[in-house]
């Protein structure tokens, strides 16, 4: 049986709510049936454009017969000045029993994960249902079956690049530690006629993400449509993954799962996974960083981890390998966007060989090997030449050029004139450097926000130091978060020196 539906005259609040609310009168919502937080199908008579709303209700905000819309739905729906929309509450969603079924742990099958994952898409379900739907995962967990079907729903709803061909690779790293090892792997990579498609996240925790990091140099802010022209033609690109629109539905699970903290097995192995097909990706290197102070503490947990990726991706046609890499110890020196974008390029320019240079090799090499550009136990020698050669500096260049930056050299990023120094306290070598600590450390002091915040260390694990020489400098763009920083370093003690 047909809902009952009734037209609306639309009254615009020229505000973005950051969701899609639709605003009805008490009157017209007693007359449909429906309370807060239910929804409601809204159809552009003229246009035909449709989406769901979510309903508010109030008695003089909107007059009875009106209904309330903010420029997300406006947007959307491209409604003109007041014009009528037809009203039709879409009665309890399936998906909502489904989000239930997890939450009383039961395994959903994969007609169940699709509608959920279709619904988030489409703005269906309200922020409480998807907020149970994340917390019930983290609860009560996905095996691996579901995992698959999480990976595929997400995949399925949301945008594709089809490049044509079978040598699209791709690299991803768990996350953790420091250093922009994808600015120095792309244009590595990209030399050998791969194409990598690099969409990246920005940073919630950490002092940079790569997006944040690669938009010092260049807009990151790209369109599917340039991404993929980009990299057709110059090979790879570097972008913020967010507007690609590719598995748009992680994109919302992931800002849930950092509201409430969690990171839930499952979810993450889909939603990297998912990013990486949707892309066009068939040969993935997955980098595990390891150590105390950051998410996977051991190689027993990453063996077993690493296994679950690598199935999954076998399930939706990647190719997938893990490689695991040191997480005690800083990759390179810099902490923070500009500091970090400053270092990635003084590697490819050659002015350093580090930790940072040997993890970008290895992970690059990797990627050949699995693409089958080279054989075994061949791919890091052959991308520390190509870095050697300046190869990866000039295509570095023509992705920033194509991508709109205008910084292409190292020396146009300047260090902030805000900053003070932490001194070696002893004479003696450096055994450890706490990565929890000097993240906080940068992020008090403005990182990621403040592009030019951040941290760079004067030396690395396994140097020797002797009293009063500078251990670190921190870098700020105002006063009041360099004194934050500078308290905090006074607080606690990131360098252990014996």
């Amino acid at each position: 049986m047909d809902q009952y539906s009734k037209d609306l005259k639309v009254k615009v609040f020229n505000i973005e709510a950051g969701r899609l609310i639709a605003i009805l009168n008490e009157k017209d919502a007693r007359e449909f049936g429906v309370f807060v937080g239910d929804r409601v199908e809204l159809l552009n008579l003229r246009n035909h454009k449709k989406t769901v709303g979510i309903i508010d209700i109030t008695k003089s905000v909107v007059s009875p017969n009106q209904i309330g819309l903010f420029r997300d739905i406006v947007d959307k729906l491209e409604i003109k000045g007041n014009e009528l929309i037809d009203v039709k509450p879409t009665g309890r969603l399936k998906s909502v029993e489904y989000i239930r079924k997890k939450l009383n742990k039961e395994k959903l099958n994969e007609e169940e994960l699709f509608q959920i994952i279709k619904d988030i898409t489409e703005d269906r379900l309200s922020d409480i249902e998807a907020i149970a739907f994340t917390s019930a995962v983290y609860t009560v967990g996905f095996d691996l079956d579901e995992t698959v079907y999480m990976t595929r729903a997400l995949i399925e709803n949301g945008k594709k690049i089809d490049f044509g061909v079978d040598n699209v690779v791709d690299k991803h790293s768990i996350g953790g530690v420091n250093g922009r090892a994808t600015m120095i792997i792309v244009p590595i990579i990209t030399t050998e006629k791969l194409f990598m498609p690099k969409t990246s996240s920005r940073s919630i925790t950490s002092a940079a993400g790569t997006a944040d990091a690669m938009e010092v140099l260049a807009p990151v802010d790209i369109s599917f449509e340039k991404v993929r022209a980009i990299t057709k033609k110059h090979g790879g690109v570097i972008s913020w993954g967010g507007s690609v629109d590719l598995a748009p539905a992680d994109d919302k699970i992931i800002k849930l799962r950092h509201s409430l903290s969690i990171d839930p097995e499952g979810q993450v192995i889909a939603s990297v996974l998912a990013k990486k097909a949707s892309a066009g990706s068939k040969h993935v290197v997955i980098d595990f960083p390891v150590g105390q102070y950051v998410k996977v503490k051991n190689k027993k947990d990453a063996a077993i981890l690493a296994k679950k990726f690598i199935y999954v991706g076998k399930q939706v046609g990647l190719d997938v390998e893990v490689v695991l890499t040191n997480g005690d110890d800083p990759s390179g020196l810099a902490f923070g966007p500009a500091l970090e974008a400053k270092y990635a390029l003084e590697i490819l320019e050659g002015k350093r060989f580090d930790n940072l240079a040997e993890k970008s090799c290895e992970l690059a090499g990797s990627i050949f090997e699995l693409a089958g550009v080279c054989r075994q136990g061949q791919g890091y020698n052959k991308a520390k030449d190509i870095l050697k050669s300046g190869k990866a500096l000039n295509k570095m260049q023509e992705i920033i050029k194509a991508q709109g930056g205008k910084i292409f050299k190292s020396t146009q990023i300047l260090y902030s004139p805000l900053n003070f120094e932490v001194s070696a306290e002893k004479n003696g070598k450096i055994v450890g450097l706490d990565i929890s600590l000097l993240t906080k450390m940068a992020r008090l002091s403005g990182a990621p926000s403040d592009k030019n915040a951040g941290i760079m260390l004067s030396k690395n694990i396994g140097e020797k130091i002797k009293k009063g020489e500078t251990l670190l400098t921190v870098f700020a763009e105002n006063e009041r978060k360099l004194k934050i920083a500078y308290e905090f370093s006074n607080s606690v003690k990131v360098v252990k020196i014996i």
